[in-house]
């Protein structure tokens, strides 16, 4: 019965939602019609335009951002490899065979990740798994640090992830496939077409590994239990009413099974294995044009992620010794708005609500445990230019948690800054936040060691950062970050476990990028400096290199033949396991692709890991060897030396300032 109720109010909630986009598309309609004087933009056969003009952004936070093309370059397939190469990330993979994320040295169950502005992490452990989401449909990915907008709702203690996925380019189709060293074979596709003004595009992929190999004493070994196989199809589909509206559908599913490569050393070893690590999802909203100069972006979502971890009793994995499950559902509504009411005012606000609900059970026949979060926020940012060169940005956030039981939880997070743009080319920022993040439902609720009684997580960041951009691209941020009542499992005098708010931490730190394109040659450095101190233990935080250095270097040996080559360095680090604290050496690694593009095909080959190197980013859990991949693909339709389709073809052309949230 309940079930029947819960599908009925999400039935209501579509209905609903469907009504308001049609009335803010109307709405947009009348608004274009009463301006028949205005001729802003031709209007071409083949090409949709969208005006809705979302506000720049006016970050007071480091930013960075990762495009198209540094994504094509290094012939990735996941996230794993691609956040690795800008500044303040680190990305380690250890006990659960999960590539996670940290931005300066804040871990990813402290970390928003958005796709297209929907949170998508998984709401029993608040985190998620880089190598999840692929990189083939994404055009662009924004990493925030620091003091990011009130705008993006609560949990954003350690940054924000948005992944901004690409619009169809219709009609196109393209097959891609590549296969490795390590016995892994890839193939991918992807296709739009268009009618009239509905734009449909279509993207799958599978993936299957033998697993990796990695370095045991010169040696290149294949890794037990690392064999992976994964499948992913998405659909999309676009319709523009009119010039200043556009309503996206979005359906998505993930699904996987793989295994957890034993630990070496330092650990345990433990005998585990994901039978199903499974996504869906399901995106529907708009963006609409408001009086003019004014925007507003709705949309509505649903995620569910199902997987089931099995245990077995020794490396021969076939006496299974328990059985864990996980079914967890979370559906919500964001909406956004910018409306400026004065020449030198943009007031901005948003509204995010989500609903959470997991479902768990430890073994095989024992009770299903089931918990529930809903979590409120609401924000106002207010932007005002004092001038041309000063601008000033204040904003709070209300952030409410509805908790399974214990006390809610409320808390405010204001953030204020200053903007100075002496030059065109020069831009500096000054910025005081205070980020929060609720506590998960595993460190609440968790038969092992959950404490209803947790308190939220609090930090206060402090930052000055500045960008330069003529003739070559260099960013830079100094800033401080103070994090209280930091949550931590701690042992009782008994012997059982539970977690407390009981750590301090503070970390220090300045990152810069460098970037600087020629004719024929792309060049980018980033270096991340981190000082982090857990102030109740007098060491650093765990698994926190204090040094990292990345390059990247894309040569055109001619105009269809491209080398690249990116590289990472890191400084140790260590982590605390039980009474022991470990170190973790540092290491450096290289990679590269040369690819050649011919008339309607191109062909790639790819070396991760090119010198060979033994590494591990956590304790006991050696990275791959040197593995090396061939691909080739397939774009019909396509001219040898743009790569655009070769006939006229319609497009779809978004005029917004904000490639964001």
């Amino acid at each position: 019965m309940y079930r029947n109720r819960f599908f009925l109010s999400v039935k209501n909630k579509i209905f609903l939602l469907v009504g308001i986009l049609l009335l803010f598309s109307s709405i947009s309609s009348a608004q274009e019609k009463s301006k028949e004087k205005e001729k802003e933009q031709k209007i071409i056969t083949e090409e949709i335009i969208v005006e809705a003009q979302l506000p720049k952004e006016v970050p007071l936070s480091a930013t960075s951002l990762i495009k198209r093309e540094r994504i094509e370059a290094i012939a990735s397939t996941d996230f794993s490899e691609v956040l690795s190469y800008t500044s303040g990330t680190f990305v380690s993979s250890g006990a659960k065979n999960e590539f996670r994320l940290k931005l300066r040295g804040l871990g990813s169950q402290r970390i928003a990740l958005l796709y297209n502005g929907i949170p998508i992490y998984e709401p029993y452990f608040n985190s998620f798994d880089l190598k999840t989401i692929t990189a083939e449909e994404v055009e662009s990915i924004k990493v925030v640090k620091g003091a990011s907008s009130v705008l993006y709702g609560p949990n954003a203690l350690g940054g924000i992830v948005n992944i901004i996925t690409r619009r169809p380019n219709s009609p196109s189709f393209s097959l891609k496939t590549s296969y490795d060293s390590n016995n892994t074979f890839h193939v991918s596709s992807t296709a739009a077409f268009h009618w009239k003004n509905l734009f449909f595009s279509g993207f799958s992929s599978y993936k299957k590994s033998e697993g990796f190999r990695w370095n045991k004493e010169g040696e290149n070994v294949l890794r037990a239990n690392s064999d992976n196989e994964m499948k992913n199809v998405t659909g999309k589909i676009y319709f523009y009413p009119n010039r200043k509206s556009e309503i996206l559908f979005e359906s998505a599913y993930y699904s996987s099974e793989f295994g957890i490569p034993f630990a070496t050393e330092y650990v345990r070893p433990r005998y585990w294995r994901f039978k199903n690590w499974d996504r869906f999802q399901l995106h529907f909203g708009g963006t609409f044009s408001l009086f003019n100069k004014g925007h507003l972006k709705l949309r509505s979502y649903y995620v569910r992620h199902d997987n089931t971890l099995d245990a077995y009793t020794d490396e021969d994995m076939r006496d299974l010794e328990w059985e864990s499950t996980y079914n967890n559902d979370s559906y919500g509504v964001f909406i956004i708005s910018s409306m400026p009411y004065l020449p030198q005012n943009s007031l901005k606000f948003s509204i995010n609500l989500r609903n959470d609900k997991a479902r768990t059970q430890d073994d095989r026949g024992k009770e299903w445990e089931e918990f529930k979060h809903q979590t409120f926020s609401i924000g106002v940012e207010n932007h005002y230019s004092l001038n041309r060169k000063w601008k000033l940005v204040g904003g709070v956030s209300f952030d409410h948690l509805k908790k399974h039981s214990g006390e809610n939880k409320s808390t405010f997070n204001p953030i204020i800054g200053i903007k100075f743009n002496p030059q065109e080319y020069l831009d500096l920022h000054l910025s005081f936040a205070q980020k929060s993040h609720f506590p998960s439902m595993k460190s609440l609720y968790s038969t092992q060691a959950g404490n209803p009684e947790l308190k939220d997580e609090k930090g206060t960041n402090i930052e000055f950062g500045f960008t330069y951009n003529k003739n070559i691209n260099i960013k830079g941020a100094v800033f401080y970050n103070q994090i209280k009542d930091l949550i931590d499992v701690i042992r009782l005098p008994d012997g059982s476990k539970t977690n407390l708010n009981i750590g301090k931490a503070d970390i220090t730190g300045f990152e810069l990028e460098f970037q600087k394109n020629l004719r024929r040659v792309n060049f980018s450095l980033n270096y991340t400096y981190l000082d982090g101190e857990n102030k109740e233990e007098n060491r650093p935080l765990d698994l926190l290199p204090q040094s990292q250095l990345n390059f990247a270097l894309n040569f055109m040996i001619t105009s269809n033949l491209r080398l690249s080559l990116w590289g990472l360095s890191l400084s140790s680090s260590e982590v605390k396991l039980g009474e022991d604290v470990f170190k973790i050496p540092g290491y450096f690694i290289i990679n590269s692709v040369l690819s050649k593009r011919f008339s309607n095909f191109s062909v790639f080959l790819k070396a991760e890991n090119l010198f060979n190197r033994y590494y591990m980013t956590e304790p006991g859990f050696p990275m791959k060897a040197r593995t090396v991949a061939v691909g080739l693909e397939f774009n019909p339709g396509q001219t040898m030396d743009k790569g655009k389709s070769s006939s006229p073809s319609p497009s779809i052309k978004v005029l917004k300032s904000d490639k964001g949230y």
